[in-house]
């Protein structure tokens, strides 16, 4: 199985270092080409994905994929729901907060190339943040329905993407000063197959 190499993850670089050509847009005039988005461009320019799958893997993960949009001051996603999806984010800007009201703090402000909702997609886990965004927004949803098979039939990806999620986890940390719960990556793995089942 081929691998691409690892990058720095977009999500925790500064903001604006995102670039529109890694993302598979085309550029016209002095818009980008959104209804034309590439999935496929979009997946495999993304470190949570590109580090773990093949080429074959992504192209199956793409076609199940669909498109989200949201309106300046709408919440793509919210703290404590239930979630089994995640987004990466491919044109505007989102904010990631935690807390109600007036008592919520801000996280971090992610623009494209950003991913937001990985432990769920991954784990079940519910919402740890409210993601809200702060401009027009259009995001590539990833769901553990799409997902499901690929891990099933590649039982070692599970290794792969717990490596992945400990990462993350760690490197969300130090960027954000937030302390998620670390676990180790055999933690990660039991949770991912408990979620997608036993038997991979």
């Amino acid at each position: 199985m081929k691998r691409r190499p690892a990058e720095a993850w977009p999500a925790i670089a500064p903001h604006g270092a995102g670039r529109a050509a890694d993302l598979g847009w085309v550029a016209i005039g002095n818009r980008r080409e959104g209804d034309c988005m590439d999935a496929r461009a979009v997946i495999a320019a993304n470190p949570f994905f590109a580090e773990v799958l093949g080429d074959p893997e992504i192209d199956r993960l793409a076609k199940w994929a669909h498109v989200v949009e949201k309106a300046a001051g709408d919440d793509l996603i919210v703290e404590d729901d239930a979630g089994t999806s995640l987004f990466i984010i491919v044109f505007g800007e989102v904010e990631v907060l935690t807390g109600d009201g007036r008592r919520s703090k801000h996280i971090a402000r992610l623009g494209p190339g950003a991913v937001v909702g990985e432990m769920s997609l991954m784990t079940g886990a519910r919402r740890s943040a409210t993601v809200r965004a702060l401009t027009p927004l259009r995001a590539l949803e990833v769901s553990d329905a799409a997902l499901a098979p690929i891990v099933a039939g590649s039982p070692d990806l599970v290794d792969r993407f717990a490596a992945v999620l400990k990462k993350r986890q760690a490197e969300l940390n130090n960027a954000y000063e937030r302390r998620f719960s670390l676990l180790d990556q055999g933690g990660f793995a039991d949770l991912i197959r408990g979620f997608f089942g036993r038997n991979i």
